[in-house]
């Protein structure tokens, strides 16, 4: 089987957790992971996979502009997915296989966000919808601190959750839209 980002290369098998059989790229280090073998672990394992410490920082490499890469069990272009949950970076997906292309340290990644056990999940429409709509929720709130200033839209943020808060909230934000209130 030859490595999805340099097909001249010939991937070897490994074992990334115990009893999770996939493929390493011996240039890129980047993983292989035939879906057979990772629902047959994930059958298998409890969570008791070695956790990584909770101050654990992945380092990755920005695969915004990466090049779409070919599957290495059918030859099919991989469709790439965005994980979200504080991670920036895309998995590759078979579309024909459920194989997944995971770059070098995205394992770990995925790991440290215990998103390894519930690597099927991303590749579901619900998922990526709330991947969507976090990044358009995280943008208006960026441009609002842009228009309003990082200080004020400080304030801004909390007394909304003041707001959120308050048994009369409905009653303030009339009164904060109406201009006859004093």
């Amino acid at each position: 089987m030859q490595s999805p980002v340099d097909p001249d290369t010939p991937m070897q098998p490994i074992e990334l957790e115990p009893g999770l059989r996939a493929f390493v790229c011996p240039k890129s280090s980047g993983h292989w992971i035939p879906l057979s073998a990772y629902f047959m672990w994930r059958e298998l394992h409890s969570s008791a996979s070695d956790p990584l410490p909770k101050d654990y920082k992945p380092e990755l490499a920005d695969d915004t502009f990466q090049r779409a890469l070919i599957c290495p069990e059918s030859g099919y272009l991989l469709v790439r997915y965005r994980v979200g949950r504080g991670l920036n970076f895309s998995v590759d997906r078979s579309p024909k296989t459920g194989g997944v292309w995971l770059d070098a340290g995205e394992w770990d990644a995925l790991k440290s966000k215990g998103l390894h056990d519930e690597l099927h999940l991303i590749f579901t429409a619900p998922y990526q919808a709330r991947i969507l709509s976090e990044a358009a929720d995280s943008h208006l709130q960026n441009r609002f601190r842009e228009r309003i200033g990082a200080d004020d839209f400080k304030r801004v943020d909390e007394f909304r959750s003041w707001l959120r808060r308050h048994p009369k909230r409905r009653d303030i934000i009339a009164c904060l839209l109406d201009e006859n209130c004093t």
